[in-house]
C-alpha cells in the first residue's frame, strides 16, 4: 500500500466543506476521518493506495483479520487448521453471512476469489498463491486450500473475499478496467458514495455477522491543506487524522481535547529508479547502470533527510523492512551502508568513466550522454518534495543533474505504473501485513504490472523469495529474509530514505477506546479501531 503523508496545496472548495461539516460533538454517531489524499479506485485487485485499502477493508471481509495487537482473529472463517504436512489449510466458514446486496455468501465465493487471483496472477495477492494447486469446497461452510509446498504465511490474512455473482466472467483485462464504483462485500460497512475531491462515506451494515460498531457511518474528509486539516481537528469537525506532518504534529501537542500520538510504523519512503529493460522503455538507460544508482545512494545523507524533511520524527532508511519488523529487519552496520559519502560516489563515477568533459558541472557517459534524469514527486506530500530537493542538491555535488517536477498523487501513480516514461520518483510504502512477505514481494518479477513500481526483475531474488515463503522454520526463514534484504540493497533499486514514525492525532472528547496499535490506530492493516471505538458520553 502506497504510503501517504499530508497535503500542502490549498483547495478553496475543501475550506467550504470543512466549514459546513457538522461537529462530531453535536451527538452524531458519524466517525469523521481527515486525510490528505483520495483512493485511486475501489477495485481491491488493482488499487495501489493505502486510502483505498483503508475503505475496502471495512467493506470487504477476509477469512482472517488482524486485531489491534496485530494478532490473527476470526473473520469470515471462524477457525483454520494446517494439515500435518503443511500442504493444505482448512477454513471453517461462518453460517448465514450475506453479501451487501442480500445474496448468500458460501465457500464457492472463497474458491472463486482464490482461483481468480491464482489463475490470472492478479494484484499483490498473487504472490501468496504461487504454490496453490487447488481449492476444495466439501460443503458451503468449508474451504480447503492446497499447496505444492508448505506456506510460511497464511493467505487468509491478506486476501479480501469477492462475490462470485458480481466478478465472475471478467477477464484479467476486464478487471484492470473495472472501477468497482459500488463495491459489494460482506464487511461491517456498506459503500454509500464517493464525492471525488471532497469526501467518501460508508454506513454501518446492520446485518454484519460481528458485533455492531458504534459508528453508524464513517466519513473520510479530504483536505488539501495541512493547516486547515489540523484546524478542523481542533474545532471538532473531524475526529481522527490518518497522518500528520511533523511540524503540524508538533503544534498539536498540548491542544485541549486533542491527543497527538507517535507510533512505530511499518512504512518507509523511498527513491525509486526506472529499471525497465523493455526495449520500448522511455526511461533514461543510464539509470540501468548500478554504479550510477549506487553513487546516488552514497551521495545522499539519510540523517539529513530525517532532520530536515521529517523534523527528526523517524530513522534513516536502508533496507526493505522497517524497524517495526524487529528481528526480521537486516541491520547493516553504518560504515557498510551507501550513505552520506559523496567522495565515494565521485570515485565510483570516475572509475566508471563518467566525467565532466565540458565543464558544465554535469558528468557525461563515455558516449557523451549527460548524467541528467527526470525526478518526480507528489506536490502535496511536503516531506517528499523537501526530500526530492535535498536529493537534487546532493546529486549535483557529484555531477548528476536531476530535473524535479511535482504532480498530484494519482498522476504520479498512473505515470509510474502505466508508463515507463520516467526516470526517478520519490514515494512510499506501507506494509499490507505484519509479516515480511508483503514488503519483500513488492519487487518480484511477477509483480511487474502489480506492486512492482520500478520494473525490477532479479531471478535470484525471486528464488530466495520462494524459499522464504515455503520455509516454516523461523530461524531458517529469517536467514533467507536477511539475504534478500542485502541482495536488494546492493542493487540500489530503491534508496530507502527513512522509516517515518506514524504521526496521528485524534479528539479525546468525541470518541474513546482508541488503541495505539503498531503501524497506526487507523491507516493500518487492522480495522479494529473503527469497530471498537465508542462515543464519549455527553
Amino acid at each position: 500500500m502506497r504510503a501517504r503523508t499530508v497535503a500542502a496545496l490549498l483547495m478553496v472548495a475543501l475550506l467550504v466543506l470543512t466549514g459546513c461539516t457538522r461537529s462530531a460533538k453535536s451527538g452524531s454517531t458519524s466517525l469523521r476521518v481527515g486525510w490528505s489524499s483520495e483512493p485511486d479506485t475501489m477495485n481491491p485487485l488493482t488499487t495501489y493506495s493505502t486510502e483505498a485499502q483503508e475503505v475496502l477493508q471495512l467493506v470487504y471481509d477476509k477469512l482472517t483479520e488482524y486485531d489491534s495487537s496485530l494478532k490473527p482473529e476470526p473473520g469470515l472463517a471462524t477457525s483454520f487448521e494446517y494439515s500435518s504436512d503443511g500442504l493444505s489449510i482448512t477454513y471453517d466458514l461462518r453460517d448465514g453471512v450475506k453479501w451487501h446486496d442480500g445474496q448468500p455468501f458460501t465457500s464457492a465465493d472463497v474458491k472463486f476469489t482464490f482461483d481468480l487471483i491464482h489463475d490470472q496472477n492478479l494484484s499483490e495477492y498473487g504472490q501468496w498463491l504461487t504454490d496453490m494447486t487447488s481449492v476444495d469446497t466439501p460443503d458451503a461452510s468449508t474451504v480447503v486450500v492446497n499447496f505444492s509446498k508448505p506456506q510460511a504465511f497464511n493467505p487468509g490474512l491478506s486476501i479480501p473475499i469477492l462475490p462470485e455473482h458480481i466478478w465472475s466472467g471478467k477477464s484479467a483485462e476486464d478487471i484492470q478496467k473495472f472501477a468497482n464504483d459500488q463495491p459489494v462485500g460482506t464487511g461491517p460497512y456498506t459503500f454509500v458514495q464517493w464525492k471525488q475531491g471532497e469526501s467518501l462515506t460508508i454506513k454501518r451494515n446492520d446485518s454484519w455477522w460481528g458485533p455492531e460498531p458504534a459508528a453508524t457511518q464513517v466519513i473520510f474528509v479530504l483536505y488539501g491543506n495541512e493547516d486547515v486539516m489540523a484546524q478542523a481537528l481542533k474545532a471538532g469537525e473531524v475526529d481522527v487524522l490518518t497522518e500528520v506532518p511533523p511540524t503540524i504534529w508538533d503544534g498539536l501537542s498540548g491542544v485541549d481535547n486533542v491527543a497527538a500520538v507517535s507510533i512505530p510504523s511499518f512504512s518507509f519512503h523511498h527513491i525509486g529508479f526506472n529499471m525497465s529493460t523493455d526495449p520500448k522503455s522511455q526511461g533514461n538507460p543510464l539509470i540501468l547502470d548500478r554504479t550510477v544508482r549506487q553513487a546516488l545512494a552514497y551521495a545522499l545523507d539519510r540523517n539529513q533527510l530525517v532532520q530536515l524533511a521529517l523534523a527528526g520524527h523517524g530513522q534513516p532508511g536502508s533496507v526493505l523492512l522497517p524497524p517495526a519488523f524487529g528481528k526480521w529487519q537486516l541491520k547493516i552496520p553504518a560504515d557498510q551502508q551507501m550513505n552520506a559519502n559523496p567522495d565515494q560516489a565521485n570515485q565510483m563515477l570516475d572509475a566508471a568513466g563518467y566525467t565532466d568533459t565540458n565543464g558544465d558541472g554535469v558528468r557525461e557517459a563515455p558516449d557523451g550522454s549527460p548524467l541528467e534524469f527526470r525526478l518526480i514527486a507528489i506536490e502535496s506530500t511536503t516531506v517528499d518534495v523537501r526530500a526530492a530537493e535535498l536529493f537534487r542538491n546532493a546529486a549535483a555535488k557529484v555531477g548528476i543533474k536531476l530535473d524535479l517536477q511535482t504532480m498530484d498523487e494519482n498522476t504520479l501513480g498512473k505515470t509510474v505504473y502505466n508508463t515507463t516514461d520516467w526516470d526517478i520518483f520519490v514515494w512510499g510504502w506501507d506494509s499490507g501485513v505484519a509479516d515480511p512477505d508483503y514488503m519483500l514481494g513488492i519487487v518480484l518479477c511477477s509483480q511487474i504490472g502489480g506492486n512492482n513500481d520500478i520494473y525490477y526483475c532479479n531471478k535470484h531474488y525471486d528464488q530466495l523469495y520462494d524459499q522464504q515463503a515455503t520455509t516454516v522454520d523461523e530461524a531458517a526463514r529469517m536467514n533467507i529474509v536477511h539475504l534478500m534484504q542485502q541482495d536488494f540493497y546492493d542493487s540500489a533499486g530503491y534508496i530507502v530514505m527513512w522509516y517515518q514514525d506514524k504521526l496521528q492525532a485524534y479528539r479525546t472528547d468525541t470518541w474513546t477506546g482508541w488503541v495505539q496499535t503498531p503501524g497506526g490506530m487507523v491507516f493500518n492493516f487492522t480495522r479494529d479501531n473503527y469497530l471498537n471505538v465508542t462515543p464519549v458520553a455527553a
